[in-house]
């Protein structure tokens, strides 16, 4: 099957360099080394996103079913394939796009390995999303399209929307967000991180079950080469810088409020001069007796003779000659008499 995303409508967008329609070669001219190179080249005219580096709106997701194929149960051979032809599943939902600098990074990687890392990261964006919202990978879904992709896209699997997507990308610009643990997940998983070779990793880390490419064409270490990347430039954006003060400051006051705290705590503790009070006796027996009573030292204790109390008194527990609340011995006494006694 493929997939195919297109943006209808963006509610938000960031940019790395000043780009207006229609004037993309200024865009280009303006260009450097750390930004978005020239959208003519990655981009078309018609589509919503062209030049930004980042943004969120509305996406529509298009499913086309062509075909199918046979295999083995035991050695995967493929037997035969067939073909279909069937309308394409087609809805809106709400999304976000993240630009991964396919310009660039193509002078470094081959375009498969760029193709399977951008899968890989987009898998892995999808693994590490329940850490900031409350959702299963199944919400959401992602652009799994591996020849010549651009860009890392989430949106939501529902259609409409279910506005998971819509907080996940409060959490894209800010430290510590969505992409470092992205990042965290491709380093270090704790099922495959060992496996020297493999690079197509496990349902630990970023294989998913609702991949329409069965969890082929994925690449660790191309994916983690471009989260790093993509990681530099989200922090030179002036969204992130913003985000990266305010939460900056808000630990300053927090540890600034603590430190007090804790000075005013130890200027009130004095040391206990006041004699402990002493433990009162009460009899649980209700006969008053002095043999009886005990010491009851807590609220507990407490609690726990009042039960004692009450299973005594349930006429259930008399008729069954046992205690509710607690295990039966031969020898508990319900109206006076042993159980032997009360069978004789």
């Amino acid at each position: 099957s493929n997939l195919k995303i297109t943006v209808v409508k963006q509610m938000e967008r960031v940019d790395l360099m000043a780009f207006h329609r229609g004037d993309k070669a200024a865009a280009a001219t303006s260009a450097t080394e750390t930004i978005t190179p020239d959208a003519s080249t990655i981009y078309t005219d018609s589509d919503e996103s062209a030049g930004s580096f980042a943004g969120c709106g509305i996406v529509n997701v298009k499913r086309n079913v062509h075909g199918y194929k046979k295999l083995s149960m035991v050695t995967r051979e493929e037997f035969a394939r067939s073909e279909l032809s069937l309308p394409d599943m087609e809805y809106d939902s709400f999304g976000f796009w993240l630009d991964c600098d396919a310009a660039k990074l193509g002078k470094t990687m081959s375009e498969d390995e760029l193709g399977h890392g951008i899968h890989a990261l987009s898998h892995a964006i999808l693994a590490v999303a329940p850490l900031f919202v409350p959702c299963v990978k199944n919400d959401v879904q992602c652009d799994h399209s591996v020849h010549q992709p651009t860009r890392v896209t989430i949106f939501d699997a529902r259609a409409g929307g279910s506005g998971i997507c819509a907080q996940l990308w409060k959490f894209v610009f800010v430290p510590d967000g969505l992409v470092e643990s992205a990042i965290g997940l491709l380093q270090a998983c704790a099922s495959c991180s060992m496996d020297e070779g493999y690079e197509g990793g496990c349902p630990a880390c970023i294989q998913a079950g609702e991949c329409i490419k069965f969890n082929d064409y994925l690449c660790k270490s191309s994916g983690l080469i471009i989260a790093q990347h993509l990681l530099k430039r989200l922090q030179s954006t002036d969204l992130y810088k913003k985000n990266a003060a305010k939460a900056a400051h808000e630990e300053r006051e927090e540890r600034e409020q603590n430190e007090r705290k804790e000075v005013n705590d130890d200027n009130n503790t004095t040391p206990c001069s006041t004699p402990q009070k002493k433990r009162t006796r009460r009899s649980i027996t209700g006969d008053g007796g002095d043999d009886d009573a005990i010491d009851i030292a807590s609220p507990r204790r407490s609690a726990r003779a009042k039960a004692m109390r009450t299973a005594k008194d349930m006429s259930s527990a008399k008729k069954r000659l046992v205690m509710v609340g607690r295990p039966s011995w031969p020898m508990d006494r319900s109206n006076g008499t042993t159980r032997h006694e009360h069978h004789e």
